[in-house]
C-alpha cells in the first residue's frame, strides 16, 4: 500500500501587529489633531454664553427704564416688577442667566454695588446701582485656557 501523506492547509485569518500598529498610529494621529479642537468650542460656547447673558440682562434694564421711568435699583427687579405685555402680565426676566466663566455649571449669584466699590471676583452678576449696568463679577485677566480671549478681564465685557 502506498501511503500518501496529505498535508492539510490550514489558513488562520486575523490581522498581523504590523496591522494593527498601523491603525493605532492612525488613530492616535486623528485623536491629537481633532481632540484640540473641542476643547476650543467649550470654552468659546461659554464665553459666548455668558457674553449673551449678559448683554440680555442690559437689554432687560433698558427695557425696564422705558416702560418703568426709571432704572432699577437692584437687579431683583426685573424678577419682581412686571409690565404688561399685549395684556399679559410678565416679569422682566423670568429668571437671572448665569455667567459661565467661573464654573461649567454657572452662576447667576447678584451682588448690587457702586462704580466706586471693588469686585469680590466670585463669579455671578454685579449691578453698578449708579451707572445701571450690569459686569460680570471677575476683574482677572482670564488665563491662557481660554486661548483667544485669554488676558480680557469679563468685567469690562
Amino acid at each position: 500500500m502506498n501511503s500518501i501523506n496529505s498535508t492539510t492547509s490550514t489558513s488562520l485569518k486575523g490581522f498581523t501587529l504590523i496591522e494593527i500598529l498601523i491603525v493605532i498610529t492612525i488613530i492616535a494621529i486623528l485623536a491629537t489633531t481633532i481632540i484640540p479642537n473641542f476643547i476650543g468650542f467649550d470654552v468659546e460656547a461659554r464665553i459666548s454664553a455668558t457674553q449673551t447673558n449678559l448683554n440680555s440682562i442690559r437689554t432687560r434694564i433698558a427695557l425696564f427704564r422705558a416702560k418703568e421711568g426709571r432704572y432699577p435699583e437692584t437687579l431683583d427687579e426685573l424678577l419682581t416688577v412686571q409690565y404688561e405685555d399685549m395684556g399679559i402680565k410678565r416679569p422682566y426676566l423670568a429668571r437671572i442667566p448665569p455667567e459661565l466663566v467661573t464654573s461649567k455649571k454657572g452662576s447667576n449669584a447678584i451682588e448690587n454695588l457702586t462704580s466706586d466699590q471693588e469686585l469680590s471676583n466670585t463669579g455671578g452678576w454685579v449691578y453698578l446701582q449708579d451707572r445701571a449696568d450690569v459686569v460680570v463679577n471677575i476683574s482677572e485677566p482670564l488665563s491662557s485656557k481660554w486661548g483667544s480671549y485669554a488676558g480680557q478681564k469679563p468685567n469690562e465685557w
